[in-house]
């Protein structure tokens, strides 16, 4: 297996962890250790992995301190380095041992070296671009509405899940479909669940902008307890603050969503708006906090993961 490094993205280093973990589960693969700014791991499939990710900010393949580097012919190469102050530069240092040519404008192949404390020389596999993870098309599609989840939440905690191209996973507060889309976008089928008419019409129409099927139907989350064939619950329950939602409170929503999920297999993933409310989904499963997002002053996201 290679040796590889993540640099965790800034403010995001447990979600950034779980996301990685929860991609080895399904690809193979363990977590060697971390340090402050660094996850370790091993894996035979470093670009399924660095395909998916949603939180890290570069990916690379660690080189051995003996390690030959010789470039396949006509590939070229540059050196990035993120050093500390006061440190020399140790470009040239890697430099004589890379056989191959400098093209700084169009490499082939970018080597990275992170001379911050012990030094480490890196190959690198990823680096994290907003226009690769963000599809433009979110940005025309039919409906919107303020407390959907963002697209690279959505990415990340599907992630978490540990789903694989070909695996299917149901969210049961589907409103504008990001879940699914996101999904969708990596080969992994989507389908939902709304109470409202009027999310699932919108939903599905979101569905049918990106060209993906329109899997939202009209329900309730009771369903769940007869779902089969799913390999995880990913979903982000409803936050309003105001004293109802879908006519009943938002402690007894969360209360009766959390207590029936208890005897549904699976992974399951959510993305929960308070600390009172993750205490209140605590009295019926056993939760693992494994990030939390500020969103705006008065709402904070709590990821958590069951199963």
């Amino acid at each position: 297996m290679l040796k590889l490094i993540s640099e965790f993205l800034g403010g995001f280093r447990d979600i950034s962890r779980a996301e990685i973990s929860g991609l080895l589960s399904s690809y193979g693969g363990e977590v060697l250790g971390e340090s402050e700014k660094f996850l370790f791991f091993s894996t035979k499939h470093p670009h399924l992995i660095s395909s998916r990710v949603a939180f890290s900010k570069r990916i690379g393949r660690v080189i051995g301190d003996e390690e030959p580097i010789d470039l396949e012919p006509n590939k070229k190469y540059a050196i990035k380095e993120k050093k500390e102050k006061g440190k020399d530069s140790l470009i040239d240092e890697l430099a004589k041992r890379i056989k191959g040519r400098v093209d700084l404008d169009h490499p082939d192949v970018i080597f990275y070296i992170y001379n911050l404390g012990e030094p480490l020389f890196v190959e690198m596999i990823y680096e994290r671009r907003m226009s690769n993870l963000l599809d433009q098309r979110y940005g025309t599609k039919p409906m919107n509405h303020p407390s959907s989840i963002s697209p690279i939440l959505a990415r990340g905690m599907l992630n978490v899940a540990g789903l694989k191209e070909g695996e299917k996973f149901i969210d049961p507060f589907a409103g504008t479909g990001t879940y699914l889309i996101e999904g969708f976008r990596m080969g992994i089928q989507g389908f939902g669940i709304d109470r409202s008419w009027k999310m699932v019409e919108g939903g599905n129409k979101n569905l049918k902008h990106f060209d993906f099927p329109e899997n939202i139907r009209q329900g309730d989350f009771s369903e769940l307890a007869s779902v089969r064939d799913i390999s995880a619950i990913v979903t982000d329950p409803p936050y309003g603050r105001g004293a109802k939602i879908f006519s009943q409170s938002r402690d007894s929503l969360y209360s009766r969503f959390f207590s029936l999920i208890t005897n549904v297999e699976g992974k399951k993933v959510f993305c929960i708006p308070s600390e009172e409310l993750l205490n209140v989904a605590k009295e019926f499963v056993e939760l693992k906090l494994v990030g939390k997002i500020r969103v705006h002053s008065s709402l904070t996201r709590y990821i958590a993961v069951s199963g």
